[in-house]
């Protein structure tokens, strides 16, 4: 508005004369543009990485006349683990909203058409105002949904999954929560079809036949019959420099002279945030071929102008150049905070030295060394997961190039053990008594080294033949691995170990430690089978190696 509008306004409004006192803004839609394109920044920073901006048609669908993005897409599938469930993830997201002081409406479902149609049309918040008093859990369209009174704000997300779930919980919405064209809705409401199950209920040649083909693509798209892909967006680079070459080259000796202009000139304008690059791209143009791209990814912040050029050499040192180059650029796509240490006063002792050599600066250099000659995949951290099963229990996660290095982390709290169960029970079927049961500190209760894969056993009782499959669970006598026969003299277990039915297919297997006359300790297992397998197959139990505690 003009400055002469808004001075009458707050004069208007200091008088007192108004029992209303709200003030009028003209509609910024760059603005809004800018803010969501910020919160979608945030949401790939702290819950997903894969996040798009809603894509727009040509025209405006029924119901949004603005015609202006206004939702985000997120693709939740590999990160649910991270907030324990699905909830979480909502929860976890509309905290993030509330510290910029937004709002959102939120649905999780098996298809991007079937969770903008719920969040924008499903009648969440009616259906929770009973209950807001109270703070208790109420039921929203068969989806538990919890009102926090105490922060005032609503937990406002569904979460739906499976093909009759979304079918029942779409149904009951209007046909504009299909992203259609108000045309085509005028047609359906003249026709007396005003919501989603009214619409299913007609047959779709003869909708695409007379509302044409969009209608129906959008129907198959809310039920996940074809693919709707993300648009992951991009952010625009932090930090810049650019140079344009006089006389395009393939000098290896003039690149390397630009591209270290350039670095001083990015670490000159990082300096004065008091920001370090976490991941750097250059950008090459060549004359008569598609662009070439280096990235590099660093262990730690850093304005290290010859460490950042030098990372970027060596790539281009070991990539060959298909044309001469005319315009060089370095991008910042990511950058973190400068820690700053105090250095000693004193004169250091050989100890101390070696000890100062190996600060968070050397370590982060050699990090990004090996990282930029071996592959950013190939220069890991272990992390723990809380999964029962052995070969799930870590994952090896890439050390340079993330927001924070994963040495700086806090120790993560402990996640309810959700994924699975592992309990521990004796075995009276063995033909010897067990041994002392393994606790749960005891520093060989897991084998040193775990197979890459869990390898077969040939067992046998007594004298008997050996066999890849038996019929009994007991614990076997005699077991051949890799042509050598070997005497059990002992055993520990069995410890059970089951994964989550949520999962898919369920593991469960019984693991034993045992003592072999070789000298030998290993980690077996064999798996449990139902009655109706057991009925089905009389020879149903196999006996697997999956580590060595020696």
């Amino acid at each position: 508005m003009k400055l002469a509008e808004a001075a009458d306004m707050v004069r208007f409004q200091s008088s007192g004369n108004s029992q209303n006192r709200a003030l009028i803004q003209r509609h910024d839609r760059d603005l809004d543009q800018q803010e969501l394109e910020q919160i979608a920044i945030s949401v790939q920073r702290q819950i997903t990485p894969q996040v798009a901006l809603e894509v727009l048609g040509e025209k405006p669908w029924a119901g949004y006349p603005r015609h202006q993005c206004e939702s985000l897409l997120c693709e939740t599938a590999g990160v649910c683990h991270l907030f324990g469930d699905e909830r979480g993830i909502l929860g976890a997201v509309e905290k993030l909203l509330a510290e910029r002081g937004v709002r959102a409406r939120m649905a999780i479902a098996d298809s991007v058409a079937a969770a903008w149609a719920l969040a924008h049309e499903a009648n969440i918040q009616a259906s929770m105002r009973s209950d807001h008093e109270t703070g208790a859990e109420s039921q929203v369209d068969g989806k538990s949904v919890v009102c926090d009174p105490s922060s005032g704000l609503f937990q406002s997300g569904l979460t739906v999954s499976g093909a009759e779930e979304t079918r029942r919980m779409v149904g009951v919405l209007p046909v504009q929560s299909l992203r259609i064209a108000p045309a085509t809705v005028s047609t359906l409401a003249r026709l007396g079809v005003t919501s989603v199950r009214q619409l299913l209920s007609l047959p779709r040649s003869g909708l695409a036949t007379r509302l044409g083909q969009d209608l129906v693509h959008r129907m198959e798209q809310v039920f996940g019959e074809v693919d709707e892909p993300l648009e992951v967006h991009q952010a625009e680079a932090e930090y810049a420099a650019a140079l344009t070459l006089e006389y395009p080259t393939t000098d290896l000796v003039i690149l390397v002279d630009r591209i270290e202009r350039l670095a001083k000139k990015l670490t000159s304008s990082l300096l004065t945030q008091q920001r370090g690059a976490l991941r750097l791209a250059c950008c090459l143009s060549l004359s008569d071929q598609p662009p070439m791209t280096l990235d590099v990814g660093l262990f730690a912040p850093t304005v290290d102008a010859d460490h950042l050029s030098g990372l970027i050499i060596n790539q281009l040192e070991s990539r060959r150049i298909k044309a001469t180059v005319k315009h060089l650029s370095l991008l910042v796509t990511l950058s973190g905070p400068l820690r700053n240490s105090q250095e000693s006063l004193f004169q250091l002792d050989e100890n101390q030295m070696f000890a100062t050599a190996m600060n968070g600066i050397a370590i982060s250099r050699l990090v990004d060394s090996l990282s930029g000659r071996l592959g950013r995949d190939r220069v890991g951290f272990v992390e723990i997961q809380n999964d029962p099963l052995p070969e799930c229990a870590f994952h090896v996660l890439p050390l340079a190039g993330n927001a924070v290095s994963p040495v700086l982390k806090r120790i993560r709290k402990s996640q309810k053990q959700d994924s699975g169960r592992s309990c521990q029970g004796n075995e009276s079927a063995t033909t010897r008594s067990a041994g002392t049961q393994p606790s749960a500190n005891d520093a060989l209760r897991r084998p040193l080294s775990l197979l890459p894969e869990p390898a077969p056993l040939r067992v046998a009782w007594s004298e008997a033949e050996f066999f890849l499959r038996v019929s009994t669970p007991r614990l076997p006598l005699r077991i051949r691995f890799s042509g050598t026969d070997h005497v059990v003299l002992n055993h520990w277990g069995p410890e059970r170990i089951e994964s989550g039915w949520w999962r898919g297919k369920s593991i469960r297997r019984d693991y034993y430690r045992i003592e072999t006359d070789h000298g030998e300790w290993w980690w077996i297992f064999r798996n449990l089978v139902t009655r109706a397998e057991l009925e089905k197959n009389r020879t149903p139990y196999r006996w697997m190696l999956h580590g060595r505690f020696s």
